[in-house]
């Protein structure tokens, strides 16, 4: 992922402009049923601009927010203020999240998963059931449709998480379908609601 993160850090100031052209509840409607909830614990993994963990911590949710991407996550550490605790953290590994021992109510995966090589997933998929509590919810969205803009994406699937869920005693909820809110005809999502 390398040369992904490189694009993300040399682009950061034009994809956070072009994230936080759609809001939250644009963004996320299909599995509004799930939103975090006042006094939630919440892990945004793979945060970007901040825009999904402010509004989260704006709703009265405990944040912890991962980047990767040193630029972003300064842009999104300036984004969000005190309200939200920002780690430099990746997956499949999540090393710095693990060694806080927290357990979280929500864990969302917005617009990460594509990057993530196939041999890498079932560690991190494991990763991510270890973090939630009892009850907790983890949100994944799968990106369909090629970059042309250098970024390196893998194959997604419904199936694929289903499976995981399944051996990691977990249950797919929902599967919703959207089309792209920065309008890009050649990309479409689904998002799937897993539950512990």
């Amino acid at each position: 992922m390398s040369s992904t993160f490189h694009f993300y850090n040399q682009n950061a100031g034009s994809l956070a402009e072009q994230y936080d052209s759609t809001t939250f509840e644009q963004v996320h409607t299909s599995w509004q049923a799930f939103w975090p909830l006042v006094g939630d614990r919440v892990l945004d993994v793979g945060a970007g601009s901040g825009r999904d963990a402010k509004w989260m911590a704006k709703k009265g949710c405990e944040v912890i927010a991962l980047e990767p991407a040193t630029s972003l996550l300064k842009l999104g550490k300036a984004e969000t203020d005190d309200s939200v605790v920002w780690l430099e953290d990746s997956l499949p590994a999540l090393e710095k999240t693990t060694n806080l021992g927290l357990r979280f109510d929500l864990v969302l995966v917005s617009a990460v998963w594509m990057h993530l090589a196939t041999s890498h997933r079932e560690r991190a998929f494991r990763k991510l059931s270890n973090l939630l509590a009892p009850n907790g919810r983890l949100v994944i969205s799968l990106r369909h449709g090629e970059f042309t803009d250098g970024r390196k994406a893998y194959p997604v699937s419904v199936q694929e998480l289903e499976q995981l869920a399944k051996n990691n005693a977990l249950i797919v909820r929902q599967v919703s379908d959207s089309k792209d809110q920065l309008k890009r005809d050649d990309v479409y999502w689904q998002t799937v609601v897993i539950l512990k």
